[in-house]
């Protein structure tokens, strides 16, 4: 028994419609709730704007990753201390 072929049957195109609301994506506007107002200081290197500074965007996972580092530093050179003066220390040095 022969197969049937099918007919090929074009569908028209979907248009991408575009939403303007003048509001940015929800992903775009949350921060982590501990995060801090940003401020961002730019300078200008062979005539094309370039981000220098970023000040105040702090989360609880910069800070964690901070104090590790301060962490491992530390018992690498056999410094006293633990891990919530590791916690504030880099917590100061991020936000101050």
């Amino acid at each position: 028994m022969p197969k049937k072929e099918k007919k090929a049957v074009s569908k028209p195109a979907k248009k991408a419609v575009k939403k303007t609301t003048g509001r940015k994506p929800a992903a775009v506007r949350r921060r982590a709730s501990t995060a801090t107002p940003a401020r961002i200081i730019t300078r200008r290197v062979e005539g094309k704007p370039e981000v220098a500074v970023i000040i105040g965007s702090v989360t609880m996972k910069d800070i964690a990753l901070k104090a590790y580092y301060l962490a491992e530093r530390r018992k690498d050179l056999g410094l006293p201390g633990d891990s919530e003066s590791d916690w504030l220390q880099a917590e100061q040095e991020l936000r101050g």
